[in-house]
């Protein structure tokens, strides 16, 4: 095979490779694991944001009541019990993170306007930050940046925050929607690797929670 046939064939590859990860791949990843109804649920967030922009919602059940799933969820933080995701690929970026497998109490409380850290404070300064918008125990967190928490304080809307919205299925199932909304959304390199991160942490709250109640239903 000559080389420009070779060559050819590659760019053939690479246009059709582009074009299945667009239509099929990116679709799916930005809403995994939420219901078609659930993707279009009004949630706290979505009255924080400028509206029109790039969305992503994702979801997953956890077997525990909605109270035993908050805890696990109002503690996240670098600070805190970290965000239940890829420690190892935090850490490759000097986060200095590391992930809690309890609920402590000393990490229930979160007040609106706090920081919650992404990362470790004396590296990242401001940027390995946002702060929390909106506690609404058991139900809903939503985080911003700095800058988009300025904006809010003036009356204006964010330009994009990552919200967590609980919400009850039964009496011991719990469903975790996760959505973002505006900033950097809509970027495919920000996309992926938030998903890679975000659907570890979803299923590392999830795997946490369930284990602590079956550990809490064994002891009755």
């Amino acid at each position: 095979m000559s080389t420009t046939r070779r060559g050819v064939y590659a760019a053939i590859v690479s246009v059709l490779g582009a074009a299945v990860y667009l239509r099929l791949v990116e679709p799916w990843f930005r809403c995994w694991g939420a219901t078609r109804p659930e993707r279009s649920w009004h949630l706290p967030i979505d009255d924080m944001v400028v509206a029109g922009g790039a969305i992503t919602t994702r979801a997953v059940t956890v077997h525990a009541p909605i109270e035993h799933v908050w805890p696990w969820l109002v503690q996240i933080g670098q600070d805190r019990a970290g965000f239940y995701s890829y420690t190892k690929l935090e850490n490759l970026v000097a986060a200095g993170m590391r992930n809690a497998d309890a609920v402590n109490p000393a990490w229930q409380q979160r007040t609106v306007g706090e920081s919650v850290w992404l990362a470790d404070a004396r590296r990242w300064h401001d940027r390995g930050r946002q702060i929390a918008a909106l506690v609404d125990p058991p139900r809903s967190l939503v985080l911003v940046s700095p800058v988009d928490w300025a904006r809010l304080g003036a009356g204006e809307l964010a330009s994009g925050a990552w919200g967590f919205s609980l919400h009850a299925e039964a009496e011991r199932r719990t469903r975790l929607l996760v959505r973002t909304s505006g900033g950097a959304v809509g970027t495919h390199a920000f996309d992926l690797l938030h998903f890679v991160m975000e659907q570890k942490m979803m299923r590392g709250l999830r795997d946490r929670a369930e284990a602590a109640e079956a550990r809490a239903m064994s002891e009755r």
